[in-house]
């Protein structure tokens, strides 16, 4: 009985093992987009009801990116034009958003780093943060990371 009780346990996790797979190849999803999105980014994408959820999946990841770093190392730094990187996390930006600066920033790094940013209270109307997206440079950096593979 309990080894019938792991096997439909086994069969419910590798099944929903293969969902999230999907997600991923259908969202072309790769490590370095993985490593970058936050706990409310992979609630949406992969649909999931709670918060804790995201929290595994994000947890996770990050441990087994401490223990495998992928670092700038993996792309000729002089080949990454600098308007990829984001000027708070020095990494290529994964949404990129243009704040009320004019300045374009990756989504996850000014929401977590703002108030570095001097003067950051002019980031702000009606004590909301306002971002926009810039879908044409997210666009550029999606294909130059497929075409850097």
């Amino acid at each position: 009985k309990l080894q019938f009780s792991l096997d439909i346990l086994w069969n419910v996790k590798k099944s929903k093992i293969n969902q999230l797979h999907e997600i991923i190849k259908k969202n072309k999803i790769d490590g370095m987009l993985l490593s970058k999105l936050s706990k409310t980014d992979l609630m949406n994408i992969f649909n999931f009801k709670m918060l804790c959820q995201a929290c595994n999946i994000y947890d996770s990841f990050n441990e087994i990116c401490k223990k495998y770093p992928m670092n700038m190392t993996d792309f000729d730094k002089d080949a990454i034009p600098k308007e990829y990187l984001c000027p708070l996390s020095k990494s290529i930006m994964n949404d990129p958003v243009i704040a009320l600066n004019g300045i374009t920033y990756d989504r996850s790094s000014i929401m977590n780093q703002y108030q570095s940013i001097p003067n950051y209270s002019s980031l702000f109307i009606d004590e909301n943060l306002r971002l926009y997206p810039d879908y044409g440079l997210r666009q550029n950096i999606q294909n130059f990371l497929k075409n850097s593979k």
